[in-house]
């Protein structure tokens, strides 16, 4: 490893083989390089008559962002370019933790330089913490492949493994037109809504296309009044009801026989999720005796009227 100074339009910064990262903020790095200098220089490799960058990605960003040029950098001496990337690997490795992105790209290089799949499971899914298996080798693999913005809201959003893993399985077309959906979702409501796209496309032999061209979720994707996370939520609301339609329609039957009861807002009436159980939860509030009597005395005039018994019926009784 030599150290040089050279120009930084004497790195080929269009050839990313060694690159890993690409989302990051430079803000603060150009604050430091203002301050004290570059402390650390990049570390490049020579090829086909232009330096490549190993790693210090971000380093040399900033440096641009400063035209701060030359610049000292350390160079590799090294041929063998699954040798040159198991450096900056491992230089990375022991500063810092790779987030899911990051671990595909990693694992994609990894395969692309020559190494097989079981000497990537067996070596290096341990200092990356993935258990090792095939099925997590598929789907780094795959989300290696996504779309750059894709990946950029990935990472962004702190998507997980399993929303990685259900992405997986859409087409590349498709992934981009469910990802608006995603943005502005928890993880598990992330979760619900791609199981419920592809539950209903597998279902019903209709694509992604089709179940969003739907006229009910095209008209809160155009709305203007909705926030993007009202539309989310509606919208996970209408797959759900469109992959279990049996349990929207007890829902729907529950909720008019207790509005033909009259059932009071400071009492709550709740069937088990999806109708599994039996049982019906009853939730009320009260500060005194004289409103715990009064809660009491409301319920005793519910139970007794014959609509009572309809719904403490399981949907398949009635």
């Amino acid at each position: 490893m030599e150290r040089k100074v050279i120009a930084l339009d004497q790195i080929d910064l269009n050839d990313e083989r060694f690159r890993t990262s690409y989302f990051f903020s430079l803000d603060h790095l150009i604050l430091s390089i203002k301050k004290i200098g570059l402390l650390h220089p990049p570390l490049v490799v020579f090829r086909n008559s232009h330096f490549l960058l190993v790693s210090g990605w971000r380093r040399v960003f900033a440096c641009l962002e400063l035209s701060l040029s030359p610049l000292e950098v350390l160079a590799l001496e090294q041929k063998d370019d699954l040798r040159v990337f198991l450096v900056a690997f491992f230089e990375n490795l022991a500063t810092r933790e790779f987030n899911l992105v990051e671990k595909a790209e990693v694992l994609s290089r990894l395969k692309k330089f020559g190494v097989n799949e079981t000497e990537i499971q067996k070596h290096y899914f341990p200092l990356l913490g993935i258990p090792p298996s095939p099925f997590h080798l598929d789907v780094f693999l795959a989300l290696a492949d996504f779309d750059f913005s894709l990946k950029k809201a990935i990472h962004e959003k702190s998507m997980t493994f399993p929303t990685v893993r259900l992405l997986g399985e859409f087409r590349p077309k498709e992934r981009m037109l469910v990802l608006p959906l995603l943005l502005s979702t928890g993880q598990n409501k992330r979760e619900e809504i791609l199981e419920s796209l592809l539950e209903i496309s597998r279902k019903n032999d209709v694509t992604i296309k089709e179940i969003l061209d739907d006229t009910k979720i095209q008209e809160t994707l155009n709305s203007q009044k909705l926030s993007s996370l009202q539309k989310a939520e509606r919208i996970r609301l209408a797959l759900r009801e469109k992959r279990f339609p049996c349990i929207f329609s007890w829902q729907e039957s529950f909720e008019r026989s207790l509005k033909k009861m009259h059932w009071p807002e400071e009492i709550s009436l709740k069937p088990s999720a999806f109708f599994e159980e039996d049982a019906l939860s009853l939730t009320f509030h009260f500060k005194n005796e004289k409103e715990f009597q009064a809660r009491v005395g409301k319920l005793q005039k519910l139970a007794s009227q014959s609509d009572f018994s309809r719904i403490l019926k399981k949907p398949s009784d009635v």
